[in-house]
């Protein structure tokens, strides 16, 4: 087997490189959505909980 063919791709490798490349382009995307998604439920929490805490000062005693 010579170097030429040994280092040539077949064709389920060149697909594979083309999946996994364009995945890698997509990666910062994904994570940029997944921080995104963590700020909004900190937030909501946070929310939530002052609303809760107010309607349980509201009670009276």
């Amino acid at each position: 087997m010579s170097t030429d063919t040994a280092l040539r791709r077949n064709a389920q490798q060149r697909r594979a490189h083309a999946v996994y490349s364009s995945l890698a382009h997509k990666r910062p995307v994904i994570g940029i959505l997944c921080a995104e998604m963590v700020a909004l439920a900190v937030l909501t929490l946070a929310v939530a909980g002052i609303i809760g805490l107010r309607a349980w000062l509201a009670l009276p005693n």
